[in-house]
């Protein structure tokens, strides 16, 4: 009954007014495309879209057996495969603690309005797919399907459910929690069942929960994401994981060994490890050095999601950490203030500490790419302050100021990603025969990574959308 009535909610959403496909061609004329997989640039070029798909592009004069097609014109401007945002928790909501005769939990409230902002937030930003790594496993699955069959405009969509988790205490709509009673194997197969893409295996769970929950997902035919604490990176490769977030290996066991006490005894709990550990970290040293080469050999995808840790760590200059408060939605962006925040309780000292750390997390990133670890731009949308949309746009940006070319950074954010997603065969490039999931910009990014932000259109399935359109429909 409550998929049911989550699916009657999206439809009701999805009664708006949606853009109709086009009957016959719509071109768009005079753009300079960027194929981020050659790194070519090809100028002067126009597009033809019929329904869904590209049909053709070509280069100069349109042909006259067009004549009849509707034309958009994009002169100057440069066109490029709609962006992926591999780390979207596009159903999240306000995470508020809770207090029962003296139990703690936390709620974290999804909304169907929270989710119909976000997903047109995201394609104001020239995001036409999304990976959501963890969520309520009822309300993912709504939203994607819901995006499948047209009830609903937004980014498609390949999710997970919720987190499986050894948590201290219970998070009510974000997280399975194993105990004596629930074990990790029952959990990947009660997702599978509910039609997940995706099973996140996350960081308070054992070496034998991590294996128990890859092999399960293995059995049911789903793919495993993890988020690891102790447990390293290295043993997770070592046991098959599919794919791993976030740019925190944070496991002591990747410390060198004469290092490893002092942090245990030392280290607070939470995202005080998000510098403490780096502060102890050799980048240099067996551990690292080895775990990055392991990874890489099995070719296992890594978001970093810099942004998110990048905000906590600047959350002491308000101006930086709430510039891009008006993409959220206010619920959101309240309870990042007042409620949910990866910074809560720190120092000035703590934020000094963080920020001196900084450059070594941007160079553990650069170190994975050098390594050819394959990296996709995911953000970690819904943490705090991270906006929906435009944070893509951020990520790459944080990036390129890790010392990746801007022409990787754009792979990584387009055909990397669509691999990662087993999507490639129709989405993540520009040329005939594949969905016309299009961005539009008013300059080019492959040269500055900032043009990422400055968004003249989208193309979404054939449909043209403009940003200020999509952005006013979101506020009402």
């Amino acid at each position: 009954m409550r998929m049911r009535s989550l699916f009657a909610a999206l439809l009701m959403l999805g009664t708006v007014s949606l853009p109709a496909l086009a009957t016959g061609e719509t071109i768009y004329t005079g753009v300079t495309i960027l194929d981020p997989l050659t790194k070519h640039r090809l100028p002067d070029r126009y597009v033809v879209v019929l329904g869904e798909r590209i049909e053709t592009i070509g280069q100069g004069r349109v042909p006259r057996r067009y004549a009849g097609a509707a034309r958009v014109k994009m002169t100057g401007r440069f066109a490029m495969p709609g962006l992926f945002d591999t780390h979207a928790h596009i159903t999240l909501g306000p995470v508020t603690p809770q207090v029962n005769d003296g139990a703690v939990s936390l709620m974290v409230a999804g909304s169907d309005a929270i989710t119909r902002h976000d997903a047109l937030m995201l394609l104001a930003a020239g995001v036409t797919t999304i990976r959501d790594p963890g969520g309520d496993t009822a309300r993912a699955v709504a939203y994607r399907d819901a995006v499948k069959a047209g009830r609903l405009r937004g980014p498609e969509a390949k999710v997970a459910g919720a987190v499986i988790d050894r948590s201290a205490f219970p998070v009510r709509g974000l997280v399975d929690r194993v105990d004596d009673t629930h074990d990790v194997a029952g959990y990947v197969q009660a997702q599978a069942r509910a039609g997940v893409n995706y099973v996140k295996l996350y960081e308070a769970l054992t070496p034998s929960d991590l294996a128990s929950g890859i092999q399960a997902a293995n059995a049911a035919g789903v793919t495993t994401i993890a988020h690891l604490g102790d447990v390293s990176w290295a043993e997770a490769a070592r046991l098959g994981i599919d794919s791993l977030v976030h740019a925190m290996p944070i496991s002591p066991y990747l410390l060198p060994s004469d290092r490893r006490a002092a942090y245990l005894a030392q280290r607070r709990p939470g995202p005080y490890a998000f510098f403490e550990w780096y502060e102890q970290a050799d980048l240099d040293g067996p551990e690292i050095t080895t775990m990055i080469r392991t990874v890489a050999e099995k070719r296992i995808p890594v978001d970093a999601t810099l942004i998110a840790f990048n905000l906590a760590f600047h959350g002491d200059d308000l101006a930086y950490r709430d510039r891009d408060v008006a993409w959220a939605y206010p619920a959101m962006v309240e309870n990042w203030k007042t409620a949910f925040r990866f910074d809560l309780g720190w120092k000035s000292d703590d934020y000094t500490r963080a920020q001196a750390v900084w450059p070594k997390v941007q160079r553990f990133v650069r170190m994975l790419h050098e390594a050819g670890v394959p990296l996709t731009i995911g953000t970690d949308m819904n943490n705090p302050f991270v906006a929906p949309g435009v944070s893509v746009a951020r990520e790459a940006e944080l990036h390129v100021a890790a010392g990746i070319p801007a022409w990787d950074v754009l792979r990584m954010a387009t055909s990397n990603a669509a691999h990662l997603l087993k999507l490639d065969d129709r989405t993540g490039r520009l040329q005939s025969g594949m969905e016309a999931d299009i961005l539009f910009l008013d300059a080019d990014p492959s040269i500055d990574i900032h043009a990422l932000s400055q968004v003249t259109g989208v193309v979404e399935n054939g449909r043209y959308h403009r940003p200020a359109d999509l952005k006013a429909e979101a506020k009402r």
